[in-house]
């Protein structure tokens, strides 16, 4: 199944939710600091890994950096 992340087509397993994404990404799904939105709709943290991606979905991933 194709889906976009942050701009970028990838292949990812059919019934994918967000949690498994973000783990398949590298990214630690228990961090703070790191927000979701599937097809311009943020989506709870609490509901990440109840959320499957469908075909052509169009996630954004956003992570807070700290810095100065």
């Amino acid at each position: 199944m194709k889906i976009h992340v942050n701009g970028e087509e990838k292949t990812v397993r059919p019934n994918l939710n967000i949690y498994d994404l973000l783990i398949a990404l590298e990214l630690n799904p228990k961090q703070a600091g790191i927000a979701v939105a599937v097809n311009r709709e943020v989506i709870p943290k609490t509901t990440w890994r109840a959320t499957e991606l469908c075909e052509n979905s169009e996630v954004e991933i956003i992570r807070a950096v700290q810095g100065g």
